[in-house]
């Protein structure tokens, strides 16, 4: 049983998530590849409903999802409260997300689709509630941790709501009931659990990678006000048919900008001059959120999502992925071992990721989202096939470069464990000689 790491969840049980989600990118371009037609046509369909939740929940859900059980401990400077819980959480987030994609790509089949939706529900309660009862514990007073808490509960929410909308497109009865609020879907999942996850999480690895202490953290809050803000506004426009639909726009436009506006702080005061590939990808994933805005305004709404989801949460969470796999194996491998720290001959976080696959992690990435967002304007399953392509390209170098670090890492200790012991033996020989 592995031990308990940074007091937060047994390592394998984050690590093994951020590894199943670097590989969801590789099978959501397969995807693409073999079915580029359907996202040239109308996007509601079963199976861009399906690929459209490859992307949401079994990559972007299970990096969350993974990074939940040891970065809360790290942000609220506490314990991960019911430590082992994600040996029941991860699993069955996992084989939920695949019973709920396999469901909405056989036609919204009740027969995938409730006990997917039910696991997937399930799994997220218990991580919000594990989330929650950890920040009580030593409620935290920084931004980055209130935004943090508050994209879990809106995932929560999201994912809710989506299986409502999903039921309600073969219930008449429940159709007539909640009617069909996709966009307030569309607004909790992208902005409220997306956005203020990368917003949270971001702002402070982004700080710590980059070596950029202090600041001021009024930017973090108040986008943190406008996002909660903008989904209250859906909400009121979707069921009491007020017409707030511009105001929340405005809102979400001005969280975005507060979004970006705090990265460019960040980077001002930051130490570290070059900073790492992933980081970097990190940092250019906030050149989608005006792309995705022009999109919107140009009135493509479909092209605004796809670079929006893609592009921006895309590159970010991918970025992200990298180094905090790197720091949870290092951790999980060194911290506390007596061949651990550097002066030990363990290697730099730095060592564990292979340079050449990032730039084909970033570009692969950033042409899938352009050549996407472009297919879905023009029409052109050429276009759909490079975003395929590119998207499968770039989904395998982040699975490769995932498995790289995990590799690298545990033979590095296991090489050092083994020179140590050979070390001990020789002076151990040497006395007895003497």
């Amino acid at each position: 049983m592995p031990r308990l790491g940074a007091d937060g969840a047994p390592p394998v049980l984050p690590i093994a998530s951020l590894v199943l989600g670097a590989a969801a990118v590789a099978a959501l371009g397969l995807f693409v590849l073999l079915d580029p037609a359907a996202l040239t046509g109308y996007l509601g369909t079963p199976r861009v409903v399906a690929l459209n939740h490859v992307f949401t929940l079994l990559f972007v859900g299970m990096v969350f999802a993974g990074t939940l059980q040891q970065l809360p401990a790290v942000m609220f400077v506490t314990r991960l409260v019911w430590p082992r819980l994600g040996w029941l959480t991860l699993p069955l987030l996992l084989a939920g997300s695949v019973a709920v994609v396999v469901g909405f790509a056989t036609g919204f089949a009740p027969a995938w689709l409730a006990p997917g939706a039910a696991a997937v529900s399930a799994a997220w309660v218990l991580m919000l509630v594990q989330l929650v009862g950890t920040a009580r514990q030593r409620w935290p007073k920084d931004a980055g941790s209130h935004a943090l808490l508050l994209s879990a509960l809106f995932l929560t929410l999201a994912v809710a709501l989506g299986f409502v909308l999903a039921a309600a497109r073969t219930t008449p009865a429940l159709a007539a009931r909640v009617g069909y609020p996709v966009q307030l879907h569309f607004t909790i999942g992208l902005f409220g659990a997306f956005l203020l996850g990368i917003v949270g999480s971001g702002q402070k690895l982004l700080s710590m990678f980059a070596l950029s202490k202090g600041g001021a953290q009024w930017r973090v809050r108040w986008a943190t006000v406008a996002v909660t803000a903008a989904v209250a506004a859906e909400a009121l426009a979707a069921f009491a048919r007020l017409p707030l639909v511009t105001v929340a726009e405005l809102l979400l436009a001005a969280g975005c900008a507060l979004q970006a506006w705090e990265v460019l702080a960040i980077l001002r005061r930051r130490l570290r001059k070059r900073l790492e590939a992933p980081i970097r990808r990190y940092v250019l994933a906030h050149v989608f959120l005006p792309a995705a805005g022009l999109a919107l305004l140009l009135g493509r709404g479909d092209a605004a999502v796809i670079l929006f989801l893609v592009g921006f949460v895309g590159l970010a969470v991918s970025g992200m992925l990298v180094k905090i796999l790197s720091f949870l194996t290092w951790t999980w491998q060194f911290a506390a071992a007596t061949t651990g720290g550097v002066s030990g001959g363990a290697p730099l976080l730095r060592d564990l990721v292979k340079d050449e696959l990032e730039p084909i992690v970033t570009w692969g990435l950033t042409l899938a989202a352009v050549a996407l967002a472009a297919a879905t304007v023009w029409r052109a399953d050429v276009l759909a096939v490079l975003a395929g392509g590119a998207m499968l390209l770039a989904g395998a170098a982040l699975f490769a470069q995932s498995w790289h670090v995990v590799v690298v890492t545990v033979r590095s200790k296991r090489r050092l464990a083994a020179a140590a012991a050979a070390k001990s033996t020789r002076g151990k020989m040497e006395d007895a000689h003497a």
